[in-house]
């Protein structure tokens, strides 16, 4: 038989050649792309897992309350928030960070941007932002009628003094966490006056803000600490009476005013449900009871309001 031409062999031969290289690139490039989407999709696993989410259970914050957001994250330095004018202290928690968001009772309603800087052991930041509806505090109105030997304590020079001892008192910000658990009344009794209420005075023009809750309680009643925490006021004031401030860490403090007697002094730590007083009938009051205040980063909150949020551990 005739032998094929050497140049239809060496044609052939080039036309196998070329058709396994291309399968071996093909099988290359195959191989490449898959090992480039695997670790692509690797990274962004990674990415992913290390990535902090944050979370809030909340759409609105009412005037005068306080609302949680939280942020769970691996290998996280810190966090602030900035909302209403203002930046907020993020304290590290078992899962990552919490922020306390208190609103002024004099906050205006509508909605308002939140901003998120969440920083990274590795020297990176993480930026987040979002917005929630500042709400109506639902205030009410009411004329407080205080014996004439009193109606000096509605005078203005008074009052800005007593304020101003109290915020330098909260302005002290404590990272540390002393509280365990929840918050809880300082008496069993109900309320009498609500947190928030505009207050006129028969006789004076004066209009003031109540800052706290006025709980049932008759003379001498034990007066208990809300939560653990370290006493950083203990003293008889022109409105406040007897009245003692308690630092609970993050920010927040409890106050208990008006009381017959005060047990606790300055730099003393206490647990939640220590005596630290009784309840009493001192200062701008008209009848025994006791007067507890919350205020978070400097800004007076919804005591019981408060007491309902689950605070991180």
């Amino acid at each position: 038989m005739p032998s094929k031409a050497p140049g239809l062999f060496s044609s052939m031969l080039a036309s196998k050649l070329f058709k396994r290289r291309m399968l071996c690139g093909l099988v290359i490039l195959l191989s490449v792309g898959l090992l480039s989407a695997s670790f692509v999709t690797m990274r962004a696993a990674a990415q992913t897992a290390q990535a902090p989410s944050v979370r809030y259970d909340f759409q609105f914050i009412r005037q005068g309350q306080m609302g949680l957001v939280e942020i769970d994250g691996a290998n996280l330095t810190g966090a602030t928030a900035v909302a209403m004018g203002h930046t907020y202290v993020c304290y590290p928690t078992s899962t990552g960070a919490a922020c306390p968001i208190a609103v002024p009772m004099a906050q205006a309603i509508k909605d308002t941007p939140l901003s998120i800087t969440i920083n990274h052991a590795d020297g990176t930041t993480t930026p987040w932002s979002s917005s929630f509806a500042v709400a109506s505090g639902q205030f009410i109105a009411t004329n407080f009628v205080l014996p004439g030997n009193l109606m000096y304590l509605t005078r203005d020079d008074i009052q800005i003094n007593e304020d101003d001892r109290l915020l330098s008192a909260y302005s002290i910000i404590t990272p540390t966490r002393y509280w365990d658990g929840g918050f809880t009344p300082p008496v069993k009794g109900g309320l009498i006056a609500p947190f928030g209420e505009a207050r006129s005075y028969t006789g004076s023009l004066a209009i003031r803000r109540h800052t706290g809750q006025d709980l049932q309680a008759s003379m001498g009643t034990p007066v208990l600490a809300s939560a653990n925490g370290r006493v950083v006021l203990s003293r008889l004031m022109d409105i406040h009476g007897n009245n003692i401030i308690i630092d609970h860490g993050w920010g927040i403090y409890s106050e208990y005013a008006h009381l017959s007697q005060r047990y606790v002094v300055p730099g003393q730590f206490v647990l939640q449900g220590d005596v630290i007083g009784l309840s009493g009938n001192t200062g701008r009051s008209t009848g025994p009871h006791v007067h507890w205040e919350i205020s978070v980063d400097d800004v007076w909150v919804n005591p019981i309001e408060f007491a309902k949020i689950k605070l991180p551990q």
